[in-house]
């Protein structure tokens, strides 16, 4: 049995990450999922979260997700999400204007789209916390 996985991560600007891995992690609306090596064949849709990959020499590598689908078969993982930040790719002064907008919307309550704001405010948490 493989120890290993291709991992393939695409945003709808890049090929961002294509790479041999031993596992991923990463969160849908059930909670955390870890992927590894020989997972049975799944579709599953994913939420913002700080995900993370294990490389075959056992490094850690953490990044922003926004939401999108994970699809694994035959020992492939590809991850297609509308967004995927590094840690230095991160900036801090939007996040924390865009997590302020979003605390704002939801208090107003007047006119707006709650769970547009909630995405928000969750995008922009879990890039705050990876910084």
């Amino acid at each position: 049995m493989a120890k290993s996985m291709k991992l393939n991560i695409i945003t709808p600007g890049r090929e961002v990450i294509k790479e041999d891995i031993i596992s991923l992690i990463t969160s849908e609306s059930d909670g955390k999922i870890e992927i590894l090596a020989n997972h049975v064949p799944i579709i599953a849709s994913t939420i913002p979260t700080i995900s993370s990959y294990k490389t075959e020499d056992g490094q850690i590598k953490k990044f922003f997700t926004s939401q999108g689908i994970i699809y694994i078969k035959n020992n492939e993982l590809n991850f297609c999400c509308d967004s995927l930040n590094f840690k230095e790719e991160i900036d801090i002064e939007r996040a924390e204007k865009s997590r302020d907008r979003a605390i704002e919307r939801l208090k107003s309550k007047k006119d707006i789209d709650v769970e547009r704001a909630k995405r928000s405010l969750a995008r922009a948490l879990a890039r705050l916390e990876l910084k």
